[in-house]
């Protein structure tokens, strides 16, 4: 092989590797460009997740404060209905008392009459005895 060829063949081995290199290049490049839209992806991706994870939060809260003023509310409706129990018991017992006032009532009434018709009948009797 001469000194030319020899230059020959160094060219051609340059031009192939400056060929693979701009490749290379193009293709890092290429693979840049790719990290970089993925890369954009996942910034938006991980703003969507704290925007979600911001409106569950946010959802969670009034979901629990809906519960707080429920579990209120039924406190309060137990509260209620433990003194309406009570107040029915009171007047349960109050009527009670005015049923056994009212019965000791008829009855001396009853006893009254009973001994007012004794002695109406022993008048009248005395009446028509003294009168004969």
């Amino acid at each position: 092989m001469t000194e030319s060829s020899s230059n020959y063949a160094s060219e051609i081995e340059l031009s192939k590797q400056i060929d693979d290199l701009i490749k290379q290049h193009s293709g890092f490049k290429h693979l840049q460009i790719k990290f970089n839209e993925e890369n954009e992806k996942c910034v938006n991706l991980e703003k969507k997740n704290s925007l979600l994870e911001n409106e569950l939060k946010e959802t969670d809260k009034k979901i629990d404060k809906i519960k707080l003023d429920y579990e209120n509310e039924i406190k309060e409706l137990k509260q209620n209905i433990q003194q309406l129990k009570s107040e029915n018991g009171q007047k349960d017992e109050k009527i009670n008392s005015l049923e056994e006032k009212i019965k000791k009532a008829n009855d001396l009434i009853e006893k009254k009459f009973v001994d007012l018709t004794i002695k109406l009948n022993n008048s009248i009797f005395e009446y028509v005895v003294s009168s004969k």
